[in-house]
């Protein structure tokens, strides 16, 4: 299983600014979307969990990484806050006090995935 590192401006671990604007994106991210029910064109309500943010060296682009807590399809979660995140990023500019509001990427966290994998792994070995 690979560990997802934060890379700094160095290639060095990130910043504990970095670090710090990520966690306040996080925490800001997940109020808005458990605040306001986004919705797509078939009344199908999106709920997600922010599992983690990560900001760029100028902290001008944030990924956050999402995990869907409904029966829905990552990939669809992702599609659909990519189209709505215009309107995540403003809700953002009214809740933290940046200097520049970075630029929003959505990605589906596989992280769970992995850890089932691996756990797999580990019970197939027992059983041996």
């Amino acid at each position: 299983m690979q560990k997802r590192k934060n890379k700094g401006r160095f290639g060095d671990e990130a910043s504990q600014r970095q670090l710090r604007v990520s966690e306040l994106i996080k925490r800001n991210i997940a109020k808005i979307l458990i605040d306001s029910n986004f919705y797509d064109q078939d009344r199908k309500n999106y709920s997600a969990s922010v599992t983690e943010v990560r900001c760029s060296a100028d902290l001008k682009i944030a990924t956050v990484y999402v995990h869907p807590m409904d029966k829905i399809h990552s990939q669809d979660l992702t599609a659909f806050l990519g189209k709505n995140k215009n309107a995540i990023r403003h809700a953002l500019g009214k809740e933290v006090s940046l200097k520049y509001l970075p630029d929003l990427r959505f990605k589906e966290d596989t992280l769970f995935e992995q850890i089932e994998k691996t756990n797999k792994i580990f019970r197939a070995l027992e059983k041996d």
